[in-house]
């Protein structure tokens, strides 16, 4: 619902004191922008959870490194640990790995550890992919929630100037309390038709309040028809900032409290029928004095009741509807009071405490279809019968009201308080709406909070609808029962819907307190300017800055959620990018202090598990296959060298094969693809399926069919099979991998053809 052409949204940041100063830190940006936050927000997520992944694989894999032999399982892991930068790439390689080393249960020894890692790997996933997603959670609590600027700020207020009072005033007037009117049907009733993003835009789609519906009377008992189906609508406490968004300091908020107390009101002993100087018989209703000239409260033809009824074919009658009328006595002593109230009324309805409404309704011409039990729509006299339209025979018994005017009866108390306050102090006494009785320095001690509540309550009362206003500015359109009106015909009506029409009436009332602080912390449109009352003090225009509204047009975020997700998600990846490097650090220069070999394997083994350090070290064991330098950054050769080729001859297990090698092989047509005989590391001889299988089943004491002969060490070949195994031992400062022997020794040469080549002393 709005009542203006635009709002004016403050856009950067801004403090929501709902949620104190650091946490209520909040930022407004446009629904672009804010999209693109969102956006960026959730790539951000994804990025500091890929380098929490990357932080978790280091550490596993130092506390994992063994400077021992280890089987395949573990070196697999290893690898994957160093190069899987996705914990979902690493899961599905780990299962791969459990699933192709299918062996007996007495050697699945690593398995469990394989597993605590793949579920470590789905559990980050799984974290980060869900903080990814309900990353848009930065935003405040009610996304949609900003500040307005305040720029035209103030209320509405009448002017001298009649003209344009009766010309734009009242009808602006009527038209807030038709909207207002509407959404309450919207967004208060208990079958409300419009969405939660419809109801807007105050901070609260609704107010709530508490029902009792079987009430005592609010007046002297003889008034009431029923001393215990009566009603009582109490707001409870309404807050000036979580209700009506008023984005003030604490010390500076403030509460409203109504109490609405209604009863259908006797007529009999109230009233008498009289004829008037034209004929005309009238009955008249005494409930208190409006004029002293008069004495009576409210009178009501009865021949033009009688006329309208006599017409027999409904279609010559104008369309029938409700009436109503409404008036009020302000509670209180006080001169305002006098001079507002509308009538004096009579000793069994008066509550100086309180302001009484009465309301008259008249059902002149309406046809019930059915019996009304309802005491305030009362229908039970026989009337016309209608004739069925299918069945010529057939007649529908139609009733009339039982009286020409029914009344009903309400109170309507307030409260202000200060939420500061303990509780025997927090709230002045119930009371009329202009009651002034009650000194407000009690409640607001200082001299800007008294302001900023004179500005509050100077809003309020320009802007806001009691039921009586309500009613007095719809008129029939006040009551809901007329939704079921049609061709002078009133629907099946409840036995408490006079009860229904009062919490209508409540709740138009309500959405009038939360327009009025809207509309006036916005300002008029042009046409309305000059109505417009500007804050003069630095607390009226605190007060005018700090409106808040619901709005899908812009997004605010929290500050500090942004913030702490920037943060850590940032430690995160400095840490990816700098923690190996900062250990690295540490430990050489303990190192060069005193001996660590197992804590020097577990660097050089995670410096050496990158996929281009491994491609390098495949690649130096083959002959003739490039000189490498830069070994701890990204590898590489000299410019234009050839490295080996994967020799494809045998499909099940493929091997690299020297550059030379494979034009010799070229040259003599044995290089396609398909069966053939497999070769050696070496190129020299032809080795076993058995020997190169990967099945469990081989066993460690099997040898190779045909031994290999070592290439000498002249020409950088230091890779040797003992007894038809090959084991990894250690790595050297250099990180090659060497064969086991309980002797090596490892005596660096010079580069020979081209590559850095070792010498094995083997001592048997």
């Amino acid at each position: 619902m709005s009542l203006v052409d635009a709002y004016h949204v403050h856009l950067g940041f801004w403090t929501n004191w709902d949620h104190g100063k650091v946490e209520g830190a909040t930022i407004t940006l446009t629904r672009k922008n804010g999209g693109l936050l969102v956006a960026f927000i959730a790539i951000f997520v994804g990025a500091a959870g890929k380098s929490f992944w990357r932080l978790a694989c280091f550490l596993l894999h130092r506390m994992l490194s063994s400077p021992t032999p280890r089987d395949g399982t573990y070196h697999q892991v290893q690898a994957i640990l160093r190069n899987c930068d996705t914990a979902q790439d690493a899961a599905w390689s780990l299962s791969q790995v459990i699933w192709a080393w299918r062996i007996p249960a007495r050697f699945r020894k690593p398995f469990p550890r394989i597993f605590g890692i793949i579920f470590l790997a789905l559990l980050v996933s799984i974290s980060f992919g869900v903080a990814g997603v309900f990353s848009s959670q930065i935003t405040t609590d009610t996304a949609n929630e900003v500040l307005l600027t305040g720029d035209n700020c103030g209320p509405l207020d009448v002017s001298d100037d009649d003209t344009a009072y009766n010309l734009l005033f009242l009808p602006h007037q009527q038209e807030r309390a038709t909207a207002y009117a509407n959404y309450a049907l919207q967004c208060y009733s208990s079958n409300k038709t419009s969405a939660a993003e419809d109801c807007q835009p105050y901070a609260r789609a609704s107010l709530k309040t508490t029902v009792d519906r079987n009430a005592s009377c609010p007046f002297s008992k003889e008034m009431c028809k029923s001393q215990e189906k009566n009603l009582i609508i109490d707001t409870g406490y309404i807050d000036s900032s979580k209700d009506l968004g008023i984005n003030a300091a604490p010390e500076n908020r403030f509460q409203y409290r109504f109490v609405h107390h209604c009863a259908p009101i006797v007529t009999e002993g109230f009233t008498n029928v009289t004829q008037s100087n034209t004929s005309e018989l009238l009955q008249r209703y005494w409930y208190g004095t409006i004029d002293p000239r008069f004495n009576y409260t409210q009178e009501v033809s009865l021949n033009e009741t009688t006329s309208y009824n006599a017409i027999k074919n409904t279609r010559q009658r104008a369309r029938a509807d409700y009436g109503i009328q409404g008036i009020k006595s302000y509670g209180g002593t006080g001169k305002i009071a006098r001079q507002a109230s509308q009538f004096d009324p009579i000793p069994q309805l008066q509550k100086p405490d309180a302001d009484v409404m009465l309301f008259f309704l008249t059902s002149r011409g309406i046809l019930f279809t059915q019996p009304v039990d309802d005491p305030w729509f009362s229908a039970h006299k026989k009337g016309k019968q209608l004739r069925s339209s299918i069945d010529s025979t057939t007649y529908k018994q139609l009733y009339d009201p039982d009286e020409p005017i029914s009344v009903m009866g309400c109170t309507m108390q307030m409260q202000t308080c200060n939420p500061n306050h303990p509780e025997p102090t927090r709230c002045e006494p119930l009371r009329g709406m202009v009651d002034d009785t009650y000194p407000l320095d009690k409640l607001y001690p200082t001299e800007s909070q008294r302001q900023t509540m004179k500005w509050a309550d100077l809003i309020f009362g320009l802007g806001f609808f009691s039921i009586s206003g309500i009613v007095e500015a719809l008129g029939a359109s006040s009551i809901i029962a007329r939704h079921g009106l049609g061709n002078n015909n009133q629907g099946p009506l409840p036995p408490n819907q006079w009860q229904l029409e009062v919490e209508h009436w409540v709740s138009s009332s309500l959405a009038s307190l939360q327009g009025s602080f809207v509309e006036a912390g916005n300002g008029p449109n042009a046409a309305y300017q000059r109505f417009r009352v500007a804050p003069n003090t630095t607390a009226e225009h605190a007060l005018c800055k700090a409106q808040k509204i619901m709005s899908t047009k812009y997004s605010s975020f929290s500050v500090l959620g942004v913030s702490l997700i920037l943060v850590i998600g940032g430690l995160f990846i400095v840490l990816d990018l700098t923690l190996p490097h900062i250990v690295d650090f540490v430990q050489i220069r303990r190192s060069a202090k005193c001996s660590n070999p197992s804590g020097t394997y577990a660097r050089l083994e995670w410096d050496t598990n990158t996929t281009l350090q491994l491609q390098r070290l495949a690649h130096e064991h083959v002959i003739g296959s490039g000189t490498w330098s830069n070994r701890w950054a990204h590898p590489i050769t000299a410019p234009g060298e050839n490295l080996a080729m994967i020799d494809t001859r045998d499909e099940k297990h493929t091997t690299l094969i020297a550059p030379r090698d494979w034009e010799r092989d070229v040259e003599k047509g044995e290089t396609g693809s398909g069966p053939s005989t497999a070769r050696s590391d070496t190129g020299n001889g032809p080795v076993s399926e058995r020997a190169m299988s990967f099945d469990w089943k081989v066993k460690r004491t099997d040898t190779l069919e045909s031994p290999i002969t070592p290439v000498s060490p002249t020409l950088g070949r230091a890779d040797m099979f003992a007894g038809g195994e090959r084991r990894v031992r250690r790595v050297d400062t250099r990180t090659t991998l060497v064969d086991e022997g309980v002797d090596d020794q490892i005596t660096p040469v010079s580069p020979v053809g081209g590559r850095v080549s070792g010498e094995i002393a083997r001592a048997r």
